[in-house]
């Protein structure tokens, strides 16, 4: 049975200051760019590097042609997206740290979400037939200074699903049930063949994008990543995801939660990290140690 972590803390909560954080640092998007190279041939309206920063797009289109976004039906607007074009590069920090945590669903700690689809070779029914992807390749870094090279591209597999419950692929309704942008897709799933409702069930709740372990290039911890086009490469970025943990109790990462967890929390806590912004009300005060004291008696298991 876990210790209460106020006895572990000795009821020092009480005098721990409260803090109100930048917006920036509590989302789990990419809150600022640092840099951005225009390509070869972007089209107009489009060089606007912003339109990557914060949430990924649910519903796009509005004022043309409306609808949800659907693996079918991605997001297009140049307020949505932004283009790299060949050549091109662009370089975001996260407002959150990615993290390489044990309890990271199916190894993957970051997510991209790209305006790249499914062809439908059924339509409008939405049968997976094959893809439009403009790939780029994906690197990330801890300081903003040596980046290292992860093994999947840019515009892949899993595209954008906005919402669990639309009548189909191509539908201007808007859903009821939001996906989860921070849930990456099981990177097992092959979606080729699938039809629509075969896909969201694949998805299983997540908001799609492309899944990536830092872990695999060494990492511990991503604060910046960049997107590169090569050649005949042309991608479309709407934003990137850092991946909720399955405990979020188990706040270094290592797969075990204890009294290190509470040491870690307590360390976040005191230098204003918006990891630590448990309840997510946008300041660091006693409610984020009552929802850790939470977490922490609940436990998990690796």
């Amino acid at each position: 049975m876990r210790t209460n972590v106020f006895l572990l803390a000795g009821l020092a909560v009480s005098a721990a200051p409260s803090v109100a954080l930048a917006q920036g640092l509590l989302d789990p998007w990419a809150a600022e760019v640092v840099e951005y190279t225009p390509g070869a041939d972007v089209p107009m309206g489009f060089d606007d590097p912003s339109s990557a920063l914060g949430e990924p797009t649910r519903y796009t289109g509005v004022g043309s042609f409306p609808g949800a976004v659907t693996p079918f039906n991605p997001a297009f607007l140049a307020s949505e997206v932004v283009t790299i074009g060949a050549g091109g590069s662009l370089t975001m920090r996260l407002g959150t740290p990615a993290v390489d945590a044990a309890f990271n669903p199916y190894g993957v700690d970051l997510i991209l979400f790209h305006n790249g689809g499914y062809i439908d070779a059924a339509f409008p029914a939405g049968v997976v037939g094959g893809a439009f992807f403009d790939g780029g390749s994906i690197e990330v870094s801890q300081d903003g200074v040596e980046f290292f090279m992860v093994g999947v591209e840019a515009e892949s597999d899993y595209p954008t699903l906005g919402y669990l419950d639309l009548p189909g692929p191509f539908t201007e309704v808007r859903g009821l049930a939001p996906s989860d942008f921070r849930l990456p897709v099981n990177p097992d799933v092959d979606s080729d063949g699938m039809g629509f409702d075969e896909l969201v069930t694949a998805y299983n709740g997540s908001g799609g994008g492309v899944g990536i372990d830092i872990g695999a290039v060494g990492l511990s911890e991503v604060n910046f990543v960049r997107i590169t086009a090569g050649d005949g490469q042309s991608p479309d970025i709407d934003a990137l995801a850092v991946v909720r943990s399955l405990c979020e109790a188990d706040m270094d990462g290592n797969g075990e939660v204890d009294v290190f967890d509470f040491l870690a929390f307590q360390s976040l806590f005191a230098t204003g990290n918006g990891r630590a912004d448990l309840d997510e009300n946008g300041t660091l005060d006693i409610f984020d140690y009552l929802t850790f004291n939470n977490l922490f008696l609940d436990g998990c298991d690796a």
